[in-house]
């Protein structure tokens, strides 16, 4: 018999939409997938959804419109996934830094700061040097071949854009710091978090 997976029952006014904010390599998109199949809602990655509309990869986007560019069509696509339900949507790193993207989320749902302490992101590109293509905000780390210096570049890096976003993080419904944990583990976290602070319809 093929087994049907049971889902907990969130409720839906509370939690039409949530939201994953966090830093650039800190596991959204992947925590956003374990958790959706275990709370049965859809994933909806907005730089994904950007490139389908614009028909160009990110990294294109950035080098040939600039980052300002790509900011306003973070903005127009929140804007235009208004009326999505039921789904987990995973904004790009720097969406927070724009306060409009900040307000554009809260009205989709509440929000979760993913909070991965950075030695842990600087581990993950080191070890996985091809991820720097898809972030062009770091694609300078890709042309140092020396490990020492890159990491050293990837520090100043991220903690310059940490230094930008990380007030913004904090303004999250909620916030998880799990350091080195599974993905799994993490969504598992998460669900239970948002099904303890659930508000009955009653209430």
């Amino acid at each position: 018999m093929k087994k049907v997976l049971e889902y907990p029952t969130l409720n839906r006014k509370q939690f039409p939409n949530i939201v994953v904010v966090g830093a650039t390599a800190s596991g959204k998109t992947t925590v956003a997938y374990q958790l959706a199949r275990l709370i049965g809602f859809g994933v909806l990655d907005l730089d994904d959804w950007i490139e389908k509309k614009q028909g160009r990869r990110i990294e294109d986007i950035f080098a040939q419109e600039g980052e300002d560019s790509f900011r306003q069509m973070e903005t127009e696509a929140l804007e235009a996934i208004g009326g999505i339900l039921n789904h987990i949507i995973i904004p790009g790193a720097g969406a927070v830094e724009r306060e409009q993207n900040m307000d554009l989320m809260r009205r989709l749902g509440p929000t979760i700061w993913l909070a991965t302490p950075m030695s842990e992101v600087v581990y993950r590109l080191l070890q996985r040097p091809e991820e720097l293509e898809k972030r062009p905000m770091l694609i300078g780390a890709k042309d140092i071949s020396d490990r020492q210096q890159r990491q050293a570049y990837l520090e100043e890096r991220l903690s310059q854009m940490e230094q930008r976003r990380v007030d913004r993080y904090r303004q999250a419904d909620y916030a998880m710091t799990i350091s080195f944990a599974t993905a799994g583990t993490c969504a598992q976290f998460i669900k239970n978090l948002l099904l303890s602070t659930e508000v009955p319809d009653n209430a």
